[in-house]
């Protein structure tokens, strides 16, 4: 048999009933607000997954009632928390400019990667040296699956 995926929309319709859409680059804009806003995490919302597993009823529509009525507020208190994050991440928005990117593109490119490799070489050569071994540089295939190097 051949190998298949069944795409994220149409599972959430049969099982939840509805598909979920959003206008473009409105997700990764609301991830990065509850990161930042720890507005979904277990003190907020429960612990969806002992939640999930003591769930007596069956279906969407029941579990949403059951989860409101097991944690009253919780959505109501991450949705204020990742909204006054939106709020404060479309000021920072309104203060980047071109000139703070190009800014911004510098650090990354050239301070951060002369640092980080720099730090690197400084951490192989102490550990080498303490083990009394010999030390060397990961190559970019190595690198690419987060080695640093080799003592």
């Amino acid at each position: 048999m051949k190998a298949f995926t069944v795409p994220w929309d149409e599972i959430q319709a049969v099982i939840a009933g509805y598909v979920s859409e959003f206008p473009k680059y409105t997700t990764q804009l609301m991830n990065l607000a509850n990161q930042n806003a720890q507005a979904t995490r277990p003190k907020v919302v429960g612990q969806m997954s002992e939640l999930i597993d003591h769930y007596p009823g069956d279906g969407y529509e029941a579990w949403v009632k059951w989860y409101k009525d097991q944690r009253p507020g919780a959505l109501e208190e991450a949705t204020e928390r990742v909204y006054s994050m939106i709020l404060k991440l479309q000021e920072a928005l309104n203060s980047i400019d071109r000139t703070l990117v190009e800014r911004w593109v510098h650090d990354l490119v050239l301070a951060k990667t002369y640092v980080g490799f720099r730090f690197q070489e400084v951490i192989l050569t102490a550990a080498g040296r303490r083990l009394d071994r010999s030390i060397q540089r990961a190559n970019p295939t190595d690198e690419s699956k987060g080695i640093d190097g080799y003592i």
